[in-house]
């Protein structure tokens, strides 16, 4: 069973994979995340671990900074970065579960104060440009140019709560 937690520091051995060198030109490890950009110590950023039953296999940062306003115009939008899945549980569908279930996460952790997930990726990453598109993301016609190029912009609307 797949699920969305904070990441904490029992976290970081089994994070700490290493991407092949196509993937790792489109994203960032949690080393760097954490000791090169100190991420945690962001009071902006949230670093979600994803969990296959209790085991880390994965992550991502949710960042209400101000990097989010160079792809929305929305105050209450959250940019989704440095996604990762560790190759070993790569093709087994969970890259599209785990974003169709930021919704929910964000739901439960941000309450009503978000109604917007943004991203971008790089127009060359392919794969996970259709799994963001089978999640629920929408291109948004913006492209912007990111460190290693073009860049599409993607977007959801988080809904709120049926019954709140």
């Amino acid at each position: 069973m797949l699920s969305l937690t904070s990441y904490t520091s029992s976290h970081f051995a089994p994070l700490s994979y290493r991407l092949n060198e196509e993937q790792s030109k489109f994203t960032t490890s949690i080393d760097q995340c954490i000791n090169q950009r100190r991420d945690l110590e962001d009071p902006d950023k949230c670093i979600v671990s994803i969990l296959a039953d209790e085991t880390p296999i994965g992550f991502f940062i949710l960042d209400k900074g101000v990097d989010r306003m160079e792809l929305t115009d929305n105050p209450k939008s959250l940019l989704i970065r440095s996604y990762s899945i560790n190759p070993e549980y790569q093709g087994k569908g969970y890259g599209k579960y785990v974003m169709a279930s930021v919704e929910t996460y964000v739901r439960k952790q941000y309450n009503k104060s978000i109604d917007e997930l943004v991203l971008s990726v790089n127009i060359q990453n392919e794969r996970a440009y259709h799994i963001y598109l089978k999640a629920g993301f929408e291109y948004t016609g913006r492209q912007i140019d990111g460190i290693r190029g073009a860049q599409y912009v993607l977007s959801k609307t988080i809904n709120p709560i049926s019954g709140k």
